[in-house]
């Protein structure tokens, strides 16, 4: 005859019991208010956003300054929100025109953000476009390319070779060599953005038209008129589809 077995209950002397919730009423006690900071962090944040779509510059600067302090204070210096808090600086100073403070709230961002995730990453992709936006649009193009040149190296390693973000990648180099006036590379990549849109998004999305205005605008500068209107004319017929 099979003996039969029972299962007791492991019953915790009392003593274990109260240590483990006085453990995790400390536990708690802690947690709440890193719960609540981050909280209010994020409150901060929507507000910055708020401010700088209003164009309300200064409200802006000040609640992007108070949203740095409780990430750095909450999270520690390093912290991605610290970079998130740091980043929307820059792109306020930049409102304001104070291109040299921009530039090192950006770096500061950047910093933080490679240490946190590595080199290969979304986010440090971002923040170098924040970067190089930067330097282009105050016409530093021999600083800007280099660092547009990265994005495009992160975005080709993370993602494959036909993605659409490595077609704006390959757009914003595309728009610097025009700028510079290096017309023919500039035409190569536009070439390429269109290929790689047309057969992601199709052709007839909203992208593929505005690639082929820019490239209208390059044939224009390079005397290449009837091609210019040929674009032209594909460009607007593909949104005048999308306004129907």
């Amino acid at each position: 005859m099979r003996k039969k077995i029972l299962r007791e209950h492991v019953m915790f002397p009392t003593t274990y019991r109260l240590r483990i919730i006085v453990i995790l009423t400390i536990a708690l006690l802690f947690t709440f208010p890193v719960y609540a900071q981050e909280a209010l962090w994020k409150e901060l944040n929507s507000k910055v956003i708020k401010f700088y779509q209003e164009g309300q510059y200064r409200n802006a600067v000040s609640a992007a300054n108070e949203a740095l302090k409780v990430a750095e204070k909450t999270f520690g210096q390093e912290h991605s929100k610290v970079a998130t808090s740091l980043n929307n600086l820059a792109l306020i100073y930049k409102a304001l025109g104070k291109q040299a403070a921009a530039e090192d709230f950006y770096k500061q961002a950047l910093t933080i953000l490679e240490k946190s995730f590595g080199a290969d990453n979304p986010r440090v992709a971002t923040a170098l476009y924040n970067l190089a936006r930067l330097y282009h649009d105050q016409g530093k193009y021999e600083e800007a390319e280099p660092v547009y040149k990265q994005v495009l190296e992160i975005d080709e390693k993370i993602l494959s070779p036909e993605h659409p973000d490595v077609a704006l990648s390959l757009n914003n180099l595309a728009q610097l060599y025009r700028d510079q006036g290096r017309y023919d590379e500039a035409e190569f990549l536009f070439k390429r953005v269109l290929t790689i849109l047309e057969k992601t998004l199709g052709p007839d999305h909203q992208n593929v038209a505005y690639v082929q205005k820019e490239l209208a605008s390059l044939y224009l500068k390079t005397g290449k008129k009837e091609e210019a209107e040929r674009l032209s004319e594909q460009a607007e017929q593909i949104l005048s589809k999308r306004i129907k």
